[in-house]
């Protein structure tokens, strides 16, 4: 990669970011088609945030991913939300013009990119394993395609706001629980998608599970883990061992990634390039 006075800048905000894989990911893109772009981390404490939303406008980096613990964060500094983002009250892109700053949120709609590229066919019943930020986004766009929605967290609260949120935003019928063994067996019994949106069986607790047991679902029942280090969860391990079709977090990731990649650069992002990055980069 050449820089020079004409490079333009793109990054990812956040902290910490050494896990992070986006610029790593972004760089190989840039460099296999050839753009003059440099995509760089950007890691600060949280009373910086203002500051470095000026930066933002001030070297003219024309767009930065945003992840934890500033997808909420940054909002009240934006000039303007897309309808994803204002709704489930989380960016994880902000695109630069001038400084006239947008937030975008990709995440629900990688989701359900990854979801198609697994040709699933999403039918009635969805559950969710964990209620944060991540499984609003992708319930906000699940929701337009299933009828009912439950979600499992260990704050019953949470899951009770993100129910009301989707049945009042959406035509989906949702509900709220706390995360037990004995709910989780009776609310997936006829499910259609089972999502896992909590960090149970990241690296490197890799052999623990949000749940126990799986062997009472159906094997048409879709199982999924929104982890992508291991890219074989415990979860979804024994998903497969119950003939299960599972999908890891990693077409999510691209996904959101790729849709980032479109509006930072306006070129279509080289998905193949990205998922060789990512995956041998786990490996």
């Amino acid at each position: 990669m050449f820089i020079n006075s004409h490079t333009k800048l793109l990054g990812i905000i956040g902290m910490p970011l050494s896990h992070s894989l986006s610029p790593m990911m972004h760089n190989q893109a840039l460099q296999n088609l050839k753009l003059d772009y440099a995509y760089i981390p950007l890691e600060f404490e949280e009373y910086n945030l203002s500051k470095a939303i000026d930066a933002i406008k001030v070297f003219n980096i024309r767009g930065v991913n945003v992840t934890i613990p500033y997808k909420e964060a940054v909002i009240p500094y934006l000039d303007e939300l897309t309808d994803s983002a204002y709704n489930c009250k989380a960016v994880n892109l902000i695109i630069n013009n001038n400084g006239y700053l947008k937030g975008y949120n990709t995440d629900g709609e990688g989701f359900m990119l990854g979801i198609k590229e697994h040709d699933i066919e999403l039918k009635d019943n969805a559950v969710f394993i964990g209620a944060g930020g991540a499984a609003r986004s992708i319930a906000y766009e699940l929701a337009h395609e299933v009828s009912r929605i439950d979600f499992l967290d260990l704050d019953r609260q949470r899951a009770v706001e993100l129910a009301d949120f989707i049945t009042n935003k959406t035509d989906c019928d949702s509900n709220g629980y706390l995360m037990l063994e004995e709910l989780f067996v009776d609310l997936t019994l006829k499910a259609d998608i089972i999502i896992n949106c909590s960090p149970v069986g990241m690296y490197p607790k890799v052999d623990i599970s949000p749940v126990s047991c799986i062997k009472h679902l159906a094997k048409e029942t879709v199982l999924c883990d929104l982890i992508y280090n291991p890219l074989e969860t415990k979860l979804l391990q024994m998903g497969k061992e119950h003939g299960l079709k599972v999908i890891n977090g990693l077409p999510m990731f691209l996904y959101q990634g790729a849709l980032s990649f479109e509006y930072m650069t306006g070129h279509s992002a080289p998905l193949k390039i990205m998922r060789e990055v990512v995956t041998n980069q786990i490996k």
